[in-house]
């Protein structure tokens, strides 16, 4: 997937992509959105690729 994304963001803008385990407690997925959510701004996450657990 990061290719792709790579890919895609040299000619097109994204609001960001996260990518999460499917093996991650959905706790553990809440909780770091959260600190995502809380501790950053959607400006920062532009043509950006993440991976949870961060």
């Amino acid at each position: 997937m990061p290719s792709e994304f790579a890919e895609f963001i040299a000619n097109n803008q994204s609001a960001g992509v996260i990518i999460v385990s499917r093996k991650l407690a959905i706790e553990v997925v809440i909780e770091e959105l959260l600190v995502i959510w809380s501790a950053s701004s959607a400006e920062e996450w532009v043509d950006r690729i993440a991976k949870l657990p961060l």
